[in-house]
């Protein structure tokens, strides 16, 4: 391998939560490997809410108020421990040479926020030795460590957030997160079938969208793949396609971008990215007589009841989507 040309890929939950999903991403590691690319994986714990060692079951086990947060943050962090080394072994086992590393030996500095740190810098030594002798770095993401020596944890999306953290001190040459969906659709397919995927989109209406609510990168991430300048390209664990390139678009398209949803107190506020949308904030009143309406930037919401939102969602993608 050529340890000057690196990919940082990340793998969430459900890409390490079995046998078969890790196959999967052992064949995207793969074909990275025979491109000429060195690796550092960054993986999440294994699973979601009910796996036995998924972070939020973890947590369950010393759930209540009186918990330290350095107690909470230490028992979070085992569940990317264990992912970490039980991916890099299912590597070896193919006859692929990997490493683990917790965010403490992979160098990754935290402000020591307990539960929601933020990444201040890598010493990336040991990581890029590893990378050096052939190895593939398999690197906890969501953790790191502060000036202290105590074990921080980053919050939601912190895999994200980590991805692409190390890929911009590694200078990596491209950063993958590899997820259960082939990309970045314009709104969650579950909700919206025909929602096209797209094959780029502009950083900014990403983070946008995804403050709006939809998940499938963590805000954070985005704003850290501006801060490196780093483009980030979303793309299936489960099957080869192109995926979807976040990055700063020279010309951003005009009109319908996307759509999100996200929980408000009692309320699903229904949230279309729009280039100018007080434009277009009138017809979509109309679209939902009685409902409260509001346009900032390139962003319409309506607020309605949860029952209500799905089919909002269809109703503003039929009505605006290209």
């Amino acid at each position: 391998m050529d340890a000057n040309k690196i990919a940082v890929v990340k793998f969430g939950g459900t890409s390490v939560a079995d046998e078969r999903a890790r196959t999967c991403a052992i064949a995207r590691i793969s074909e990275y490997r025979r491109a000429g690319y060195s690796l550092a994986v960054i993986v999440s714990a294994m699973g979601r809410m009910g796996a036995p060692y998924a972070t939020d079951t973890l947590l369950s086990l010393v759930r209540g108020e009186d918990t330290l947060p350095e107690t909470r943050d230490l028992i979070m962090s085992c569940g990317e421990t264990i992912s970490a080394c039980v991916f890099a072994d299912a590597l070896c086992k193919e006859g692929v040479p990997a490493v683990p590393f917790t965010g403490a030996t992979a160098g990754i500095q935290t402000d020591g926020i307990h539960l929601a740190a933020e990444v201040t810098g890598m010493d990336t030594r040991r990581v890029l030795q590893a990378l050096a002798a052939g190895n593939v770095a398999v690197i906890t993401g969501f953790q790191g460590i502060s000036e202290t020596g105590a074990v921080t944890t980053l919050g939601r999306g912190g895999s994200d957030t980590s991805a692409v953290c190390v890929a911009g001190y590694l200078g990596a040459d491209e950063t993958v997160i590899y997820t259960d969906v082939p990309g970045v659709a314009e709104c969650d397919p579950r909700v919206v079938p025909e929602a096209r995927f797209l094959g780029e989109i502009d950083c900014d209406d990403m983070l946008l969208l995804a403050r709006l609510g939809a998940g499938v990168v963590h805000p954070r991430a985005i704003e850290a793949g501006k801060r490196f300048s780093m483009p980030v390209w979303v793309r299936s664990t489960f099957e080869s396609t192109q995926g979807t390139k976040i990055s700063a678009l020279g010309n951003k398209p005009e009109g319908f971008v996307g759509i999100a949803m996200k929980r408000r107190g009692e309320s699903d506020a229904v949230s279309m990215v729009y280039r100018d949308a007080a434009r277009v904030a009138g017809r979509v009143a109309e679209l939902f007589p009685g409902a409260p309406v509001g346009a900032e930037g390139d962003a319409v919401s309506v607020m309605l009841p949860g029952a209500e939102a799905a089919a909002a969602a269809r109703t503003l993608y039929a009505a605006f989507a290209r």
